[in-house]
């Protein structure tokens, strides 16, 4: 199966092998169903109010219902068009594409893993609570443009689970001071470290003993 991406102005097929004309037809099928779900998506958005939230405070609260709505996007595309899910950084381009109201810039646009829609699509893996209390649209991104973060979902699944804010001094840390001291701490420590190759508890206790030196 094949998906439709725009690459310096022009529409390209890409697939994992080998595409067949039936490949072809199938992505100019999903190219016209994506423009009018991201179409539908943003109206949506639109409507709620949320859309005016883009650059502005509060604006996490429109990022994880756009990633919540990307969510069941993939899900669909998948069963309906039959994608595997090596293919999701392919979709999620595909996705920007078609995005009129949404994008936040072309920087990005071409990054799969450091994508805005990336991240999107990851905070909408948590409740809503646990990301509102976590920290703005700005902490998130900055917290997940760490690499090594990205690589391993379960260390923002750690992150999520803690839910405290650390001392330092008899003071709280500021949501902006928390996200910067932890991200830089945990790309240090775990710069050499493949973490994807641990037990969760092994991960869980390297991330715990990385939090009480921050705490510290």
């Amino acid at each position: 199966m094949s998906i439709i991406i725009d690459e310096k102005g022009h529409k390209v097929y890409k697939t994992l092998g080998y595409m067949a004309y039936e490949d072809k037809k199938r992505a100019d099928e999903l190219d016209e169903f994506l423009n009018k779900k991201i179409l539908q998506i943003e109206e949506q958005m639109a409507k709620s109010g949320l859309l005016k939230l883009k650059g502005k405070p509060g604006a996490v609260k429109l990022w994880y219902l756009v990633g919540v709505e990307l969510r069941n996007l993939w899900d669909e595309v998948r069963r309906k068009f039959n994608l595997p899910d090596t293919l999701i950084g392919v979709f999620l381009k595909a996705v920007y594409d078609n995005s009129q109201k949404l994008k936040l810039g072309s920087g990005r646009a071409n990054r799969f893993k450091n994508s805005y829609f990336y991240y999107c699509y990851l905070i909408a893996g948590f409740p809503w609570n646990v990301v509102e209390d976590a920290g703005t649209w700005t902490e998130w991104v900055e917290f997940l443009d760490s690499k090594r973060i990205r690589d391993d979902n379960r260390i923002v699944e750690w992150f999520t689970d803690r839910k405290v804010m650390p001392l330092r001094n008899g003071k709280r840390f500021t949501k902006k001071q928390w996200f910067r001291s932890i991200t830089r701490k945990i790309r240090n420590e775990l710069r050499d470290i493949d973490t994807t190759v641990l037990e969760r508890d092994e991960l869980y206790h390297t991330l715990d003993k990385i939090l009480r030196n921050v705490e510290g």
